[in-house]
């Protein structure tokens, strides 16, 4: 099927440096949380990569925000007519020119060694093919953050010991080479990010879990969705994974809407949030210590 695309934004001189990262952002209706990530990767000590949005013709304002940092950034963008996350990663890795490629999600934040850090662990793991980092959430002073930010990074670690890899889509990077044998599968509706990891795997491709550098993932859904509907969600998508399940048939839920989804909350919904984690804190961070536990005994190196 072809598919409609307008290159909004090319930069006019090629820098003499082939960069080393290449980072691809899907994107639809991210005009709020586009100009952080944005703004973060402006201010990265590592200057060899290039940006690359693959905007899946929002809208809002996602396209005239990013034509704020062209000046800024090595940025390229395009305007593609399909909306489906997995079709714009495989379109932005085709035009990437980056030994790496690295695919981040719009709500993304990243500290400014980010990048050197990353570029750092590769050469200390020259085998690795495929990586992804351990996360830090953006709001972890409530000590139920703080648990999901544990849970998140053990879990990473536990479905790798039983060879059920798994990642966020938010941070995947993969050499350019990987991308020519191994696609996003379009036809996914959920979890297309860790089918992504398995096919590479069952490539002999070589996958690393990084605790260092971390990004920060945003706890945007749990905020408008609330953390307990949250919670059922994922751990009925993660058995079904487990359980080898096709999604390109139910997403089960987990709908994917873009970033004007998540922007449209009201005062009302963060106050009765606020008042659910104050009361139920306590039942959540129990089980979550007793997630932890069960973990931390698998002794993960």
């Amino acid at each position: 099927m072809s598919v409609d695309v307008n290159t909004i934004y090319k930069p006019k001189t090629v820098s003499k440096k082939q960069p080393y990262f290449s980072i691809v952002i899907p994107a639809l209706n991210e005009a709020v949380s586009l100009p952080g990530l944005l703004s973060d990767l402006a201010n990265q000590t590592n200057d060899v990569f290039e940006v690359i949005l693959v905007d899946g013709n929002s809208e809002d304002e996602t396209v005239n925000k990013a034509l704020e940092y062209t000046k800024t950034l090595p940025l390229t963008i395009y305007s593609v007519e399909k909306r489906n996350v997995g079709f714009q990663r495989n379109f932005g890795a085709a035009k990437a020119n980056g030994q790496w490629v690295i695919f981040m999600d719009a709500d993304n934040r990243l500290p400014t060694y980010f990048l050197d850090g990353v570029k750092y662990q590769l050469a200390r793991h020259p085998e690795t093919d495929v990586f992804t980092t351990w996360v830090r959430v953006n709001d972890n002073e409530t000590r139920i953050n703080q648990a999901i930010e544990k849970s998140i990074n053990f879990s990473f670690e536990l479905f790798k010991s039983i060879g059920q890899e798994a990642a966020f889509g938010a941070m995947i990077g993969a050499q350019h080479n990987v991308l020519k044998k191994v696609k996003f599968d379009e036809n996914q509706k959920v979890f297309e990010d860790a089918l992504f990891l398995q096919q590479a795997v069952e490539n002999g491709f070589s996958y690393q879990i990084f605790r260092e550098p971390r990004y920060y993932y945003s706890l945007r859904r749990m905020r408008k969705e609330g953390t307990l509907k949250m919670a059922r969600s994922t751990g009925m998508l993660m058995l079904k994974y487990l359980q080898g399940a096709d999604f390109s048939e139910e997403d089960y839920g987990y709908v994917m809407k873009g970033g004007g989804y998540y922007e449209s909350e009201t005062a009302s919904l963060f106050g009765s949030l606020n008042r659910y984690v104050k009361t139920a804190s306590k039942k959540q961070l129990q089980h979550a210590r007793k997630l932890l536990s069960t973990l931390k005994e698998l002794q993960i190196s």
